[in-house]
Formats: structure tokens, sequence, C-alpha cells
């Protein structure tokens, strides 16, 4: 007996509701201590609220095992759950990690994160949770002998598990009724916590709506009709700065404590204190703030389908340049030329990573090369793209100490944390104002403005939170608040005093799009002069 027990693992024969039930078990209790971190937070655990947080875990069991029951049977099982754990374990490693949730956008932002991007979030923590939550329970998945049953019978424990998941389900909101609505009503966000139940659901709807079958193939055209007016004698040199998980209240400009900007200061720019971002991603805002669709219509798998900013320039003839220093353009820049300044053969400013900086070299000849029309150049930033703050800027610029020297954030103090974000925001106060100085060699060629924004702000541990990437009903003011600037050469002919007093208006990512057709004073029927946060200021 012994030996056929450490044979042939005959030991783990179970019936397929059996197995169910025992994983949705050990997913509930090993996979969740951000769900119940989360709800604990907002549900104290008081003898009035015991059995309401007891029951919320029943109901995440009875969830899980639902789920699993309506996706499992004999020849599905093992697949099926060789595919849950992994994604168990990575959701539940990044949700307790950094208190972020795995919704259809940050699975977006997983798949457009390339291995450069994604090195910085492995860790020796990772690996461990990938053996033990992941590795582990495949290897015994693939040890399971499924016990079999006739179809008869397999039908009826198959309904059986569904119907009693149903009941157990409904008996607890029956119970808990007042409770479980206010819950579902006021704390939503709470729900996008449940592994791996948000996760998967995230998982089947992301691979829906971002198939390949989907994909668009022509693009809608729009602005065709664009052209530079037969007013406008001079020419334009716009450059258009993306920044990468800026927030507002770690510059100066704002009104922060620290001296963070300590160039731009001294550079007679407009800073604008109430811009908002359209999302929370890189993925999502960067296509959002060259669409003419408005955040509230935005969508992004659609978005691929219709033209955006920059093809409008291209329609009236503007030469584009796009220089990158992130991941890449996310879609926006199709039919434009663009180049990879991570490459330290294109970047000549590369030490433990490629900088900002190095996007200003060779511009000079490419601007040569354009001829007599208008330019827009657009530079993205690596900025301050987290966790690893401490790798965004060069040794000189590491004003603030002690810094955070790990992507573990919760390893490090909020101190440390910031001290490496802000530090980072002095490198680009510092890249800025190169890009001010590399455009005042022009102004007497061409009318200058350089057009600063980031595309989304970061959360640096306030609220139990780190990184950014939560949905915008749930995501703290640190995600969504970003700066914005304008610098104008001294030949730009703009009414500077009314641009300040309109600085102070609310403002986002929504007025992106018609502010840049009215900085390069380009005349097409899709062009909301409401919009433009500079309209009427030309002279």
């Amino acid at each position: 007996m012994n030996k056929q027990f450490a044979l042939d693992g005959s030991w783990l024969e179970w019936r397929v509701d059996t197995i169910i039930l025992f994983c949705a078990a050990l997913l509930t209790l090993f996979y969740n201590h951000a769900f119940f971190d989360n709800i604990l937070l907002e549900y104290s655990p008081s003898n009035d609220n015991f059995l309401f947080v007891l029951s919320l875990g029943v109901f995440l069991f009875a969830l899980t095992a639902l789920l699993l029951g309506v996706l499992c049977n004999c020849v599905t099982l093992k697949p099926v759950l060789m595919v849950v754990f992994p994604v168990a374990a990575l959701a539940g490693h990044f949700m307790n990690r950094y208190n972020i949730v795995v919704d259809t956008t940050m699975l977006g932002n997983v798949i457009a994160t390339d291995m450069r991007e994604a090195s910085d979030l492995l860790s020796p923590q990772l690996f461990i949770t990938f053996i033990l939550f992941a590795l582990l329970p495949m290897w015994l998945v693939s040890r399971i002998k499924i016990r079999r049953l006739s179809f008869r019978h397999a039908l009826f424990k198959k309904l059986q598990l569904i119907i009693g998941s149903l009941a157990l389900i409904a008996v607890l909101v029956l119970l808990q009724g007042p409770s479980y609505a206010g819950f579902f009503r006021e704390h939503k966000s709470l729900r996008y916590y449940a592994n791996p139940v948000t996760a998967l659901y995230s998982l089947g709807k992301y691979a829906s709506e971002f198939s390949v079958a989907d994909q668009p193939g022509e693009r809608t055209p729009i602005g065709t009709d664009a052209n530079i007016p037969a007013t406008d004698f001079d020419r334009e040199l716009i450059v258009l700065v993306l920044g990468e998980t800026a927030r507002a209240d770690h510059f100066s400009l704002q009104g922060y404590t620290r001296r963070t900007n300590p160039m731009l200061e001294n550079n007679d720019v407009i800073y604008f204190p109430n811009m908002t971002s359209c999302a929370t991603s890189t993925a999502v805002s960067l296509p959002c703030m060259f669409s003419l669709t408005a955040a509230r219509d935005f969508e992004l798998d659609e978005a691929g389908s219709v033209e955006n900013l920059l093809d409008v320039l291209k329609h009236a003839e503007v030469d584009i340049l796009w220089r990158d220093n992130n991941s890449d353009s996310k879609g926006v820049a199709v039919d434009i030329p663009q180049e990879d300044f991570r490459d330290p053969d294109i970047n000549p400013v590369c030490d433990i990573e490629c900088r900002d900086i190095g996007m200003l070299a060779g511009l000079d000849d490419w601007i040569e090369s354009t001829g007599d029309g208008d330019v827009v150049i657009v530079l993205h930033q690596m900025g301050n793209h987290g966790p690893a703050y401490y790798k965004r800027y060069p040794q000189e610029f590491e004003k603030f100490t002690p810094v955070c020297k790990t992507t573990a954030l919760e390893d490090c103090t909020l101190e440390e944390i910031t001290n490496a974000y802000d530090n980072a925001i002095v490198y680009t106060d510092y890249f800025l104002s190169q890009v001010i100085e590399f455009l005042g060699h022009y102004d007497e060629e061409f009318e200058t403005a350089m057009f600063y924004v980031s595309d989304h702000g970061e959360s640096l541990g306030e609220h139990g939170l780190y990184l950014h990437g939560l949905p915008n009903f749930m995501a703290p003011e640190e995600q969504r608040h970003v700066p914005g600037l304008m610098w104008f050469g001294k030949n730009y002919h703009i009414d500077r005093d009314e641009v300040f007093d309109r600085s102070h208006n609310a403002w986002s990512h929504d007025n992106y799009f018609h502010t840049v057709l009215g900085l390069m004073e380009i005349e097409t029927a899709v062009y909301d002069p409401g919009l433009d946060i500079i309209q009427g200021t030309h002279l």
C-alpha cells in the first residue's frame, strides 16, 4: 500500500467537484491578502462587522467555486487550473505589493510593457511567489487523477455544485441584506481586488475586445481640410514633451515645498496648476490625448481605427518627428517617423539606462532637412516611470536622500520613495530647461514654443497605494492631477498675460488636441476654439 501511495499518486484521485471546492478554498484563503486587507480598511473587525466580513470571505469562496464550476469538467479541469493558478499568483503578488487592481486597463499596460520596463518589476519575492503559488499548485494539479463518472452522474454533480454555490451566495445576501446593499453600492472598488475572479474576468474581456479579428485596417480620416492660412507668414517650431508619471503636487511650480523645478522657475514658463489626465496609464492616456474624442467617450479599442492629432498636422503638411525614450507611441505615431532613443546606438547619453536628454542629439540636422514648412517634434520621456525611480536620473541629480533603491517599494519608507521620485522630477526640470535652450537657438528663424504635459500621475504609498493604473472612478488625485506648462520663444506672437490669466482654469487632456492645433495656427473643421487653452491670445 505504501509503495502504491508513493509511486502512482492514487491518493490524489478525486472527483471534479471535490477538486473545484478544494481549489476555491485554497484561492480564497491564500491568494486574497489584498482583498481582505482592503475590506478591513473599510470595515473594522468589530462585533457589528465581524459576521459581515466573515460572510464576504464565504461569498468569495462561493463565487470562485461557481466560476470554476462553470468552466471545468473532467476534460477542461486541468487546462483551466493551469491558467488560474499562475494568473492568481501574479495578480495576488502585484496587488499585495502595490495595491493595484488587475482590470482590462492594467492588462493592457502589462501587454504594452516591454522587457526593459518589465525587468524593473522582477524581484526575489516575485520568483518565490510564483514557485509557491503557481508552479507548486500546477505540479499538484498535474499529479491529480480525476475520478471518472458517468455522464449523467458528472452532470448531476456539476449542477449540484453550481446550484449550491448560487444558493450559498443567495443565503449570504439575504442574511446580511443591508450590509451587502451598502457594499455593492458604496464600495465598488473593493470588488476589483477579488482574486482570481476579477483577473479572469478582465483577461476574458481583454481577449474579446482586443482580439486580432477586431484590429482595425484602414483608419477613418479626420481633419483632411487642415491647412496653414495664407496670413501666417512665420514658420512654427513646436516641441511637444510628453511627460511620464509626473504628478502635479511634486512640482515646485505647483507650490510643492521642495524646489524640484529650480531651472524652470527661471525660464518664464506658464504653468497650468489644474490639469487632469484622461486616464491613469500611458497605454490609454497617450491615445486619448491625441484623439479628437473626449475622455468621457474615449474607447481604446476604437482609437486605432480613427486618425489623430498627428494625422491632422500631417494633412496640413507639417513636418513631424516622434522621438521616444519610453516604450513606444502606443499606436499614436502610426504614419509618423519614429526614433527609439532607448537604444544606446542611437542615444549618446546612456549609463545604467538611456537618458531623456539624449533625445535632443542630432535634432539640428533633422530640422535643417525639413525644408520651409512648420515643424513639430514630439519627445516622449522616460520621466518618472516606476517603480525604479532611482534609475530615472543620473547620479549628479540625487539631490534628496536617502533614496529607495529597490523596486520593492513596500520595503522602503515613504521618505525614501519620495526622495527618489523627486530626484527624477528634478531631472525632468533639467531636461525641459535644455529643450527651452535648444529652441532658443531658433528664435530668429521660427516662432518657437514648448508644450509639456504628463500622461498620468503616481501613487507613492498614500492610502497604501503604489504606482498607477487604477480605474478612473477609484483613482486618487495623485494619479490624475498632472503638471502642464508652456514656454514661448521671444518671436512667438501671443498675449502671454492672457495665457497666464487662463492658465488657472480647469484644463485636461481633452484640451490637448485643440491647443496644439491652436499653437500651430492650423485651420480645420475639427478644431474647436472653445477647447483651446490659448484661444484668442494670438497677436
